[in-house]
């Protein structure tokens, strides 16, 4: 089941992040990132799937204003199930009135991202750009689905 996230998912919010840290850089001691969870779910703009033992098992974060998708992730124990890919089809179904899609994510060139490649252009998304390294030093890019 996918839902919007509560003030008291924030802690599962943050073991999802734990797990993921590797690939997107240290988050979980960052004030920045802390009020940025406890924005998007204070402004409805953030969703969770939950996985059949009740357990919140994937994560995606979106902007509204920018038309973009800001964060992604499912717990690793959880992986395997199209969760991610539930997740995509969430943001795309809130975000496309608005015009094209964008988000930022792993670089083809990178081992670490292929499955990220994969789930955004089985859902219509496109390599618009190159966008540097992200915090944990991997390459990424900016993808955008069109209207």
């Amino acid at each position: 089941m996918i839902r919007l996230l509560k003030p008291e998912d924030y802690g599962a919010w943050i073991e999802i992040a734990k797990t993921v840290e590797p690939l997107f850089g240290a988050m979980v001691g960052s004030k920045d990132f802390q009020n940025g969870i406890m924005q998007c779910i204070e402004n409805g703009n953030s969703y969770g799937i939950e996985h059949c033992d009740g357990a919140l098992a994937g994560i995606i974060a979106i902007d509204r204003v920018k038309n973009e998708i800001l964060w992604l992730a499912v717990d690793e124990k959880y992986r395997g199930n199209k969760y991610g890919d539930k997740l995509v089809k969430k943001a795309i179904e809130e975000l496309e009135r608005n015009g094209d899609i964008f988000v930022q994510t792993f670089a083809k060139s990178e081992k670490e991202g292929k499955p990220a490649i994969f789930l955004y252009e089985n859902n219509g998304f496109v390599e618009l750009r190159n966008s540097g390294k992200n915090p944990a030093n991997i390459e990424t890019v900016i993808m955008v689905k069109r209207k």
